[in-house]
């Protein structure tokens, strides 16, 4: 544990791979954010839901897909010990990328939305009283 707190320990050019359990976990978690990466891109598409939903499923399956992707890629690099890419703190910057791409999601459902949905009802309640195009 007081191994995680030395520098040697994130910029080993070469460091050793993961145990095998550690090894398969973090295997089986980017497979499976890029099969729900998918399914989630293929669902906003195919599905006729409200458009700023529909947006917001597109912007997290594609977060998905994208940092299960490169997650693989990492994965690759530790495992065949390439210098330099198999480093352990690049793990720490994709996770750093993930919560910040998160946070940005998480910003535009939480508040740009009803921002969004605010702004439209106020148009229609606009557009009610101005003349019709004939």
């Amino acid at each position: 544990m007081s191994n995680l707190f030395t520098l040697s320990y994130w910029f080993a050019l070469q460091p050793q791979f993961f145990t095998s359990f550690i090894g398969t976990a973090l295997l089986v978690v980017f497979v499976a954010m890029v099969v729900v990466g998918v399914v989630g891109y293929v669902f906003s598409i195919k599905r006729k839901t409200d458009k700023y939903i529909r947006r917001a499923i597109e912007r997290a399956s594609g977060m998905l897909l994208t940092h299960g992707l490169f997650g693989l890629l990492l994965y690759f690099f530790a495992f065949e010990h390439i210098p330099i890419l198999s480093m352990r703190i690049w793990f720490v910057l994709w996770l750093a990328t993930l919560f910040i791409w998160g946070w940005f999601i998480y910003k535009y459902v939480k508040f740009e939305i009803p921002a969004k949905r605010a702004m439209k009802e106020q148009r229609e309640k606009m557009n009610k009283w101005l003349p019709k195009s004939k």
